[in-house]
């Protein structure tokens, strides 16, 4: 049984277990590693709740155990328990969520993917069979673009899912109105707590070197969903009146095929370069030598890559399918529809801003994160989430 000790309000504190493919020090997946890592540090912050994570051993994409762990014993890090597993199975789930004397059953399961049998089904079929509640986030994956993706396979999924009611009883955590809808249109009769994700809780507004070279960054998978192609095939009606810009590919490259393509189109002017996957603590040096976030992408449940961005003082292009809007108003870039000439004429007008509009740009994105960090409704919302 979980701890009687109460907070000073009269409430026990939770003991929360976050089920998750990847955690840090994995990095490559991208936005649904920060989510939950930047929401378990929140939580440590914000309440005394005792936090759990348990989660697979490699990095995304990876065939060899992460550097540093070893394998099936807890760690702490961060403050938190990380148990970092090499296979689990749902007998294994059924003995981790009965608990032990010296780690008690979990009070809630916090789910981070839909599909994943590992770390998603085989959790949720245990926590049910022992009445355990269940929060999960989907993470994006009931979005149209990503449903696109392999799609009968996720209808049937799908289909199965609601006759069996594989997902009744559960809390479904919705980063976002628009994802809110994805899950009702899936689970009609879903229970939904609305929460936006947490961002990274510090900001740097880095110095802008401007000169005749621009330098683009595509943070993030490179991967057909994220439409890396569009903006590099809408570029090649750009002209650059002399100027030199650099797009910077900086995430694995899942499909090799799809990778040359995007390099392929390089011209004179505009270097199109893959750097590959960078851990998180030598990102600093990519924002540092970046001008803009480039994110063309047909489909963001809420995309870390923009935050971060702000964070260090950097505007965003982006496609009007995420959830932030507005931005060309507020000065933080620009949220276009993907038609080709739109795109064309906004670049070609990026690439000839003055020195005056990227530094008044990059002060208004550091107070537009600041404002994110010190949202006391976000706080408020994600400790709610868990709540009875």
């Amino acid at each position: 049984m979980a701890s009687s000790d109460t907070t000073p309000e009269g409430k026990r504190p939770l003991r929360i277990l976050a089920v998750v493919e990847w955690y840090p020090p994995a990095y490559k997946a991208g936005g649904p590693i920060r989510s939950v890592h930047n929401l378990m540090q929140m939580l440590r912050a914000q309440t005394d709740h005792h936090l759990e994570v348990v989660c697979g051993d490699r990095d995304f994409g990876s065939a060899s155990p992460l550097e540093g762990i070893e394998p099936d014993v807890p760690h702490m890090r961060e403050g938190i328990q990380v148990t970092y597993r090499s296979s689990v199975t749902h007998a294994w789930w059924l003995e981790k969520l009965r608990g032990t004397p010296d780690n008690p059953a979990p009070d809630v399961v916090y789910l981070n993917s839909l599909f994943s049998v590992p770390f998603a089904l085989h959790p949720l079929r245990a926590a049910r069979t022992l009445g355990i509640r269940v929060v999960l986030a989907p993470r994006g994956m009931l979005g149209a673009g990503a449903l696109a993706i392999k799609p009968v396979k996720k209808k049937v999924f799908m289909t199965a899912a609601r006759l069996l009611g594989l997902f009744r009883g559960v809390r479904w955590h919705a980063s976002t109105e628009v994802e809110a809808q994805d899950v009702r249109r899936g689970f009609p009769n879903a229970e939904i707590h609305c929460a936006s994700n947490v961002p990274i809780p510090f900001s740097q507004c880095l110095p802008l070197c401007l000169g005749e070279t621009l330098n683009w960054l595509a943070l993030g998978r490179v991967h057909p969903i994220k439409n890396l192609h569009f903006a590099l095939e809408a570029l090649q009606d750009v002209d650059l009146k002399g100027k030199h810009l650099r797009v910077e590919l900086v995430g694995p490259a899942e499909d090799e095929v799809y990778l040359q393509h995007l390099l392929s189109l390089s011209k004179p002017g505009l270097d199109i370069v893959h750097v590959g996957a960078v851990p998180p603590h030598e990102l600093g040096e990519v924002w540092r030598r970046s001008h803009a976030l480039l994110m063309p992408t047909t489909h963001e449940n809420f995309g870390h890559a923009v935050v971060e961005a702000w964070a260090h003082g950097r505007p965003v292009l982006l496609s009007d399918q995420t959830p932030w809007r507005g931005l060309s108003e507020a000065g933080l870039g620009w949220d276009v529809p993907l038609e080709k000439t739109l795109w064309v004429g906004r670049m070609q007008e990026a690439l000839h801003w003055s020195t005056e509009t990227w530094q008044a740009m990059s002060e208004a994105c550091v107070a537009k994160h600041r404002s994110l960090v010190e949202d006391d409704n976000l706080v408020h919302a994600n400790v709610q989430l868990f709540s009875e």
